[in-house]
């Protein structure tokens, strides 16, 4: 008898959840400032306007008061001045500081901003009599930058000499990724598809016992159609390392330890290029993480609640990559992609491939 297998969606909903305690590096979030004298004097008038304040016409700019750099924080004995509590910083962190800042100084006649309850990683406090008093500007050391016409350093392009990368140089004069081509019928570029051409692959091709193979929005293969073996695929650990009982790697041979005796299905995957993952074993699609401050960031995290009403609810009501029927996988469906041969983190390389900042999940694919 031959059992019917459906495909499931899961979302990793509780990816960032479920690993917040874990120990990571410090990110340089933190700006230190140089109080400096500089030789560049200014006379005149500025306009200041921010997000969160609105506009602050007619500031008088005079002269760089601080240099201020990216930096890491740690706290060696802090306590609160009035109670002598210690304190223990919160764990608040955000993106790495946005380069070096000189900071001028300004006089604004503007109206004032109202007081805010503001928390930081010292904890929470009520800010009172705000009044503009620095202008903190980009800045480089030395004379070479980004945009003087001149392709130096780390840089590959300039908006004014784009030959390394033609209509694709970047504000910070890296090169884009050319347009994709996906949707033109032809294989080119990062497609492993473009309906209908699949390129000869087929659901056997790929691992499967049958179905109907497709291709996604995002021209990968789309494996939703293809009906895995009913028997022999319950997925292996991964490990093809063994030990001894004092730690030190040995050879595998006559251990009868996991790294030898490997049962199990070898562990397969298939990015669809849609931002899912389908495991070839189970047959089931994964949501793949980012790192671009989407629904999908692997740095947000959620409460269980908002897991079902923000989070799933979100990626069905969005038709994300098709389906409308993802949700939270369950202990065994989540300890099914663990890849016990890799450490930190311990899943195959396909769930952690080109993870940087602002990558999207047709880009990259993140694991904390």
């Amino acid at each position: 008898m031959r059992a019917s297998i459906r495909l499931i969606r899961l979302g990793l909903a509780l990816g960032a959840a479920l690993i917040a305690g874990s120990v990571q590096a410090q990110t340089e979030d933190h700006l230190k400032c140089y109080k400096i004298k500089g030789d560049l004097k200014l006379k005149g008038l500025v306009n200041i306007e921010t997000a969160q304040f609105g506009l602050d016409p007619d500031c008088k700019i005079t002269k760089a008061k601080f240099f201020c750099v990216p930096a890491t924080k740690s706290n060696v004995d802090v306590v609160d001045a009035k109670t002598k509590d210690p304190i223990t910083p919160l764990p608040l962190s955000g993106r790495p500081a946005p380069g070096d800042r000189i900071c001028w100084q300004v006089k604004c006649p503007g109206a004032l901003p109202p007081d805010q309850v503001v928390t930081d990683q010292f904890g929470t406090q009520n800010l009172t009599k705000f009044k503009t008093k620095l202008l903190c500007t980009l800045a480089v050391k030395g004379t070479e930058f980004c945009g003087d016409g001149t392709v130096n350093g780390s840089e590959v392009c300039e908006p004014t000499d784009d030959s390394a990368c033609p209509g694709l140089c970047q504000v910070d004069c890296s090169c884009g990724v050319a347009p994709p081509t996906c949707g033109n019928g032809v294989i080119d570029g990062n497609d492993d598809c473009d309906d209908p051409d699949l390129g000869g692959a087929t659901c056997e091709s790929l691992g499967f016992e049958s179905g109907t193979l497709a291709c996604s929005v995002g021209c990968g293969l789309d494996v939703s159609g293809c009906v895995p073996f009913s028997a022999g695929f319950f997925p292996a650990t991964g490990q093809m390392t063994c030990w001894d009982s004092g730690g030190s790697v040995v050879m595998c041979a006559g251990t009868d330890h996991d790294g030898e005796i490997q049962a199990g299905a070898t562990l397969s995957y298939v990015d669809n290029g849609d931002g899912t993952i389908t495991d070839l074993n189970t047959g089931l699609m994964w949501e793949k993480k980012s790192d671009d401050d989407s629904i999908h960031d692997q740095d947000t995290s959620y409460t269980w609640d908002n897991t079902f009403t923000v989070h799933v609810a979100t990626l069905n009501s969005s038709t994300f990559a098709g389906h409308t029927d993802w949700r939270v996988p369950n202990r065994k469906e989540l300890a099914s992609i663990l890849d016990l041969e890799n450490f930190n983190p311990s899943v195959d390389p396909v769930f952690n491939t080109g993870c940087e900042p602002a990558c999207t999940v047709t880009t990259c694919s993140c694991t904390l």
